[in-house]
């Protein structure tokens, strides 16, 4: 979705393309508050001027964000967090942030990063946490960061940006220096009264800091000493970093500074931070972040990760029960589940999983990835496994598809190296309906895959784009959710060797076939211009009963969101991955590739 800049100058004129996809990011993750009108259109000049002296040098788009200071301390013996390292929660946080600026760097050469500032030396000793505390937290989030190879994060200390330190600080004792010289700094030179009476913004953290402040000096002295360092803290990172756009994670009218959720919104409904809460897996697969002292531990595991480090908590359920498997149930960013054999244990067979409570799992979160189990190279025994998942649809071809480039076989781009558009499996497989005689779309409601062979080390991936995620970003910038169920897309691509053929027209909005939950509808418009196989067609969509103008502009926003990276799951395939995708919950796509074998079976399930 573009953003449309007004009266631009002539740099503006030059750069627009551009700087109006980077501020079309920038303004699709900014979080709106309920609480603080939303005045991000007042700060786009300013911004755009940023953007077109960043852009015109070919730098990088530089974020900054004070953040990730350390575990929320324990409050009358009740804790929010699991322990006082990272989890599962920084884990989700650092992905969001590198995905917004990755999404930046896929349409800018120049790249983007984001800077995080620790905000450990600005509230650490007024919430009594330890240095050591501060300092082991800083560690292991870096090397989570490391870890995950996320290429778009960079870290550094307050005491950095002063100039009271020239590199980082390797040991405690040198990391406790830093932080007493960058808080004589705060509370002396930069020192500043607060009246957060004429700033919404300043109102908004005074707010926040009436619920997330220990309650036991939750007292307007101890609020006002937090701001004041607050101020002095945004003082010292607007004077240090001005070429920079300043980031924040509190609630905010979105001038001076983006206020961001760490998380995709899905996730995080009570707009809580990695080192307030902890990520919890619910009874029905859903992934939520709470306030971990309001749990219920009678109810819920703490699942530890392999290092032995409370990670997550997970609502017991008989859907992570597989009889007799000991196996770890592993969130996906920013969607779906990894299930794989816990450390010690494994490699289990394929044949042995029982597929009712796959079904039900894959029901609950799409895609569900199976990682390390094994199976005999026959397509009798996958046939097996898809029939008890459910009754297999069958297709001109068969039932079990060889994915992998033929040009033996016309499937438009399917058995092409080429890149895809998003969509959901089945849309052009049709019948006539029985009473009414219209020719109608028959989807299957599984995709059950299984990798053979896969090698590619740059392209090859399948992107998995969830309704669960999109739906709760539809709005203002795009359409409401309550306007798109009324409307209706329709499509045609010309008949091949398995589907097409048919005009359709088709809802946006329709109700899950087994869940009843809503589900999004739509294929990614895919122009001839796109289409290099020689079998490929062009897919023509178009909203029905819009402008075709304004329906083209429609198409646009929703196909942006489904790629989306809070939106959509990026699976890049390891041999012997197994995949069961909601078709319905669901679209997919792949992205092109040059080089390597890569062949998967897929048979659709009912």
């Amino acid at each position: 979705m573009p953003y449309i800049l007004d009266s631009p100058s002539t740099a503006e004129t030059h750069y627009s393309t551009q700087v109006s996809k980077i501020l079309s990011i920038i303004s699709a993750f900014r979080h709106r508050s309920v609480n603080v009108p939303d005045r991000f259109a007042e700060f786009v000049p300013q911004l755009v001027k940023q953007v077109v002296d960043t852009v015109s040098k070919k730098e990088p788009v530089r974020f900054i964000l004070p953040a990730f200071p350390f575990k929320a301390p324990a409050e009358d013996n009740k804790s929010k967090i699991l322990g006082s390292l990272p989890d599962k929660a920084e884990e989700i946080a650092l992905q969001t942030l590198d995905g917004f600026a990755d999404s930046i760097a896929e349409i800018y050469e120049g790249g983007a990063s984001v800077v995080i500032v620790s905000d450990a030396s600005v509230y650490g000793d007024l919430l009594q946490v330890s240095d050591a505390d501060a300092f082991a937290y800083q560690e292991e989030l870096r090397k989570l960061a490391s870890s995950l190879g996320l290429k778009h994060l960079e870290f550094v200390r307050p005491g950095t940006l002063a100039g009271i330190i020239s590199k980082d600080t390797p040991t405690l004792e040198e990391y406790s220096a830093q932080l007493q010289q960058t808080r004589g700094l705060l509370d002396g030179a930069l020192a500043q009264d607060v009246d957060p009476s004429g700033d919404e913004n300043v109102q908004a953290t005074s707010k926040h800091y009436d619920t997330a402040l220990p309650k036991d000096r939750n007292s307007e002295d101890f609020k006002t000493a937090m701001l004041k360092r607050g101020k002095a803290y945004a003082k010292l990172i607007a004077s240090t970093s001005q070429s920079s756009i300043r980031l924040s994670i509190h609630e905010s009218n979105n001038v001076g500074k983006i206020t961001l959720d760490l998380f995709p919104p899905s996730m995080n409904p009570n707009f809580l931070t990695p080192w307030h809460g902890a990520v919890a897996v619910l009874a029905d697969a859903s992934v939520r972040v709470v306030d971990a002292s309001t749990v219920d531990r009678n109810k819920f595991d703490v699942v530890t990760n392999g290092e032995g480090r409370p990670w997550l908590l997970r609502e017991k359920s008989d859907l992570f029960d597989w009889f007799g498997m000991e196996l770890d149930f592993e969130p996906l960013y920013p969607c779906g589940m990894l299930v794989k054999p816990k450390a010690g244990h494994g490699p289990y067979k394929f044949e042995h999983v029982n597929m009712k409570r796959v079904r039900r799992l894959a029901l609950s979160t799409a895609p569900l990835l199976l990682r390390g189990f094994t199976m005999e190279v026959q397509k009798e025994v996958f046939r097996t496994k898809a029939g008890e998942l459910g009754e297999i649809q069958m297709w001109p071809f068969g039932d079990i598809l060889e994915v992998r480039e033929n040009g033996s076989l016309n499937m438009n781009n399917v058995l092409t190296n080429e890149s895809m558009p998003f969509h959901y499996d089945g849309v052009f497989r049709t019948a006539k309906d029985e009473k009414t005689g219209e020719v109608i779309s028959v989807p299957p409601l599984f995709q059950m895959f299984r990798n053979r062979a896969a090698d590619q080390q740059v392209g090859g991936l399948t992107l998995f784009s969830s309704s669960r995620n999109m739906l709760p970003l539809l709005g203002q910038d795009t359409i409401q959710l309550d306007e798109l169920r009324k409307l209706k897309w329709k499509t045609f691509t010309a008949v091949n060797d398995a589907f097409g053929g048919d005009e359709l027209v088709l809802p946006f909005i329709a109700p899950h076939r087994e869940t009843g939950a809503d589900t999004f509808r739509f294929h990614e418009p895919w122009p001839a211009s796109k289409c290099i196989g020689a079998n490929s067609e062009p897919t023509i969509v178009e909203v029905a009963d819009l402008p075709v103008a304004e329906g083209q502009a429609l198409c646009d926003k929703l196909t942006t969101l489904m790629y989306d990276r809070r939106v959509t799951y990026r699976h890049q395939w390891r041999e012997g991955d197994f995949i069961f995708n909601d078709n319905a919950t669901t679209h997919h796509t792949r992205t092109a590739f040059e080089s390597g074998h890569r062949e998967l079976w897929r048979v659709h399930v009912n």
